[in-house]
């Protein structure tokens, strides 16, 4: 996917208003003009991958019938906070009118879920669910709340930094200040979205869905296992401020995985590069697979403090979850080393825009790449997680 098709100064169809386009008028109308959106923007912007989004004109009344979850077995390290993310999401409920429950929550099994989530701005890409510019401050605060369980305190933090930035964007892209290729008015902090994939339950598979432009999160859970494949976060600029605060949402991510990658010796960053060149990520928004075949060095091959390294980075994605969950999780594909890879790609100097690093094993994927500047002059990144065993939940 090149980083050329995420330009920030598309607007929807000529007539439609930019903000909330398109009108709710139900999940058939909504997929429908979902298909619409994404054909427009392969053809006109010629994006990668873009052909599979036809699947997604299945809606949920289509595709489904029955909200639960048909899983029968589990296949996370357990350990999840279930109960407490069930409690936050039947009190968001609560907070909605009917029209408002009916554009959050989907049938489980509705293809929408993996298509309805991007790197790109809200006007390219519909997300699912409903925008928080639509809800009233009661209403948004509980959905925060949501979101607040379901993440670790560092996990949450970064959330609503992310969301700072986009505002920080929408700022500096009215005012022309950036010095990048795009602007106008696509970013802000209320351009996010929440949805709910199935009914809350303690006991059937369920998901919170919740994503804007540099973020999407895709939460499941069973029972007491939980799942946040595939999760994107991503960060234009790396540091910026605001409002007299310094901010540096990425920071944690940005220097685990360049310590990882800096812990190689000559011989093995040899070894260790990938066949290919990448602008973006491999397996990102509107790609989830086939995952592909490994390449890298076996992490289980590398010396305890090279290991120790590859473990913190694993660890700035799998510690945005809820704390108990994550240390279960990070438990899990270390003892997958040995079976593990690590792999770059282009480069691995943080400022230089073709630095591509990737982490692969058994169950975890980890895609952290830089891109150039879209609204502000300089380097940005983009990245993702997987789990490769629970990707949407399990089957």
């Amino acid at each position: 996917m090149s980083t050329v098709t995420h330009s920030p100064t598309a607007s929807g169809p000529v007539g439609s208003p930019a903000h909330g386009w398109p009108p709710r008028g139900g999940r058939r109308r909504r997929a429908l003009v979902h298909r619409a959106i994404a054909l427009a923007t392969c053809v006109g912007l010629g994006v990668a991958g873009c052909g599979s989004d036809d699947s997604s004109s299945s809606s949920s009344s289509e595709t489904s019938s029955s909200r639960s979850s048909s899983a029968t077995a589990g296949t996370g390290a357990g350990k999840a906070n279930t109960a407490e993310v069930v409690t936050t999401a039947e009190a968001f409920l609560t907070t909605l009118s009917d029209d408002q429950k009916e554009t959050v929550q989907y049938d489980f099994d509705d293809e929408a879920k993996a298509k309805g989530w991007s790197n790109f701005p809200t006007s390219f890409v519909e997300r699912n669910g409903i925008e928080f510019a639509d809800l009233d401050d009661d209403q948004k605060a509980a959905a925060l709340k949501v979101m607040e369980a379901a993440l670790s305190e560092q996990g949450y933090k970064e959330l609503e930094e992310i969301r700072i930035a986009d505002a920080y964007l929408g700022e500096v892209g009215a005012s022309g200040s950036g010095g990048g290729p795009g602007g106008g008015d696509d970013y802000s902090a209320d351009k996010y979205f929440l949805a709910l994939f199935g009914e809350p339950s303690e006991t059937e598979q369920f998901m919170v869905q919740f994503g804007g432009h540099h973020a999407a999160y895709n939460l499941t859970y069973y029972k007491d296992d939980v799942s946040l494949s595939p999760t994107l976060t991503a960060i234009e600029p790396s540091e910026f401020e605001t409002d007299g605060t310094s901010y540096a949402p990425l920071q944690d991510k940005r220097d685990t995985t360049i310590a990882a990658i800096g812990s190689l010796g000559d011989g093995e960053l040899e070894k260790a590069e990938i066949d290919g060149s990448f602008d973006d990520l491999l397996l990102g928004p509107g790609n989830d697979g086939p995952f592909p075949d490994p390449e890298g060095v076996v992490v289980g091959d590398l010396t305890e403090k090279q290991q120790d390294k590859v473990t913190a980075m694993i660890r700035t994605w799998v510690d945005d979850l809820d704390e108990e969950a994550a240390e279960a999780l990070v438990a899990k594909y270390v003892s997958e080393y040995d079976e593990t890879y690590l792999g770059w790609s282009g480069a691995t100097a943080i400022d230089n825009k073709e630095t591509y690093v990737r982490v692969d094993g058994p169950s975890v994927w980890i895609e952290f790449s830089n891109q150039g500047g879209i609204v502000v002059q300089g380097v940005h990144q983009h990245t993702i997680f997987r789990d490769q065993t629970a990707d949407y939940g399990w089957n």
